[in-house]
């Protein structure tokens, strides 16, 4: 199993703490180094992460349909696959109602439709040849008279669809190269959802999905900054698919538990409700050793497991000064580099 590595940029990270993140990360022994897009964007960002970088994968994780065309999407995934020597692997969605009608005020439609023809457009323009011709005519998006001018660096730049609903998740299986799971996933949820996709598309097509990562010798300590970042996907920017994952796993009442709440505003009681179980089935929290050998729960059903540190999940709110104190937040990511080292000088004793 591969082990990448993601970044927020929120919690008052800069772009040069970014890059030399990522650079730790690589020499960390990581595979990937991801960028999720909401406070900062993504391509800029990933320019920069490909020069400070020489080998791990990079991308979007994962890029918003609503928010950019095909033509563009395509156009940056061909520059960045170029500035990072092919390392790019595209993660796009279809978003959420809080990123698409109120941040964006882009009213949501037919994301099915849209997603289809957003893929495949994708796969057509990074694929093209020089003086190709692309024409596409679908439900939600269409391109014609759009000649290529630039070679692509490879003749396939792998397209991952950003899936939580069964529907999302076959057609990931139809058009895409592989799914992007969220986090709040248990591995048997990732195995059932990824076996149905590979078991349509074919052995090739890739699974990879997050996870929240809470490391602490204090495994207490861990567990309760777990269930703080389980919270913050209600508190902070609302993330309606993940509470339709919580649901469609089995864990209506803590949903129900923290909906009721961060509305009065008392996200002590919401930490109380995320119970142990989702603690464990839905993070990887406690000390380093426990980490590890949660890691291996998910060896068998993802071909890339991406870590989110919950240690730097500040949610910067109206009137502070700033978000975590600079070196504060860089040290925070310290242990998680430490556990990408170990886990990678566990497999290849494993496999020596």
């Amino acid at each position: 199993m591969r082990l990448g590595f993601i970044l927020a940029g929120g919690s008052g990270m800069g772009v040069s703490d970014m890059t030399k993140l990522a650079a730790r990360a690589e020499e960390a022994a990581f595979d990937g180094v991801y960028v999720v897009e909401a406070w900062r964007s993504a391509p800029a960002c990933l320019a920069a992460i490909a020069l400070a970088t020489e080998r791990v994968t990079i991308g979007p994780y994962v890029l918003n349909a609503h928010a950019r065309s095909p033509w563009i999407t395509g156009m940056a995934a061909i520059d960045l696959d170029e500035i990072s020597g092919g390392r790019l692997l595209v993660g796009v969605g279809s978003g959420n109602k809080i990123t698409n009608e109120r941040y964006q005020g882009i009213p949501v439609a037919k994301p099915l439709g849209k997603m289809r023809d957003y893929v495949n457009l994708l796969k057509l323009i990074t694929r093209a040849e020089p003086g190709e011709m692309v024409e596409y005519s679908g439900e939600m998006h269409s391109i014609s008279e759009w000649r290529q001018q630039v070679k692509p660096l490879r003749k396939t730049i792998p397209i991952y669809l950003a899936a939580t609903s069964p529907k999302m998740s076959q057609l990931a299986a139809e058009v895409a190269d592989g799914i992007a799971l969220g986090t709040l996933l248990s591995p048997e949820f990732i195995a059932r959802v990824g076996g149905a996709c590979r078991q349509k598309a074919g052995a090739s097509f890739g699974v990879i999905a997050t996870a929240f990562l809470s490391v602490n010798s204090n495994r207490e300590k861990a567990r309760a900054a777990a269930r703080r970042a389980v919270v913050n996907l209600y508190a902070g920017k609302p993330h309606p698919h993940y509470d339709s994952l919580l649901r469609q796993q089995g864990f209506e009442t803590v949903a129900d538990a923290i909906i009721k709440h961060v509305a009065d505003g008392d996200l002590e009681a919401a930490d109380a409700a995320v119970t142990d179980q989702a603690v464990d089935d839905l993070t990887i929290a406690g000390t380093p050793e426990e980490c590890l050998r949660r890691f291996d729960d998910y060896a068998s059903v993802v071909d890339e497991l991406i870590l989110m540190n919950v240690g730097a999940m500040h949610f910067q709110k109206a009137g502070e000064a700033g978000g975590l104190d600079r070196e504060t937040l860089l040290s925070t990511f310290e242990p998680l580099f430490d556990l990408g080292r170990t886990y990678a000088a566990r497999s290849i004793a494993t496999t020596a």
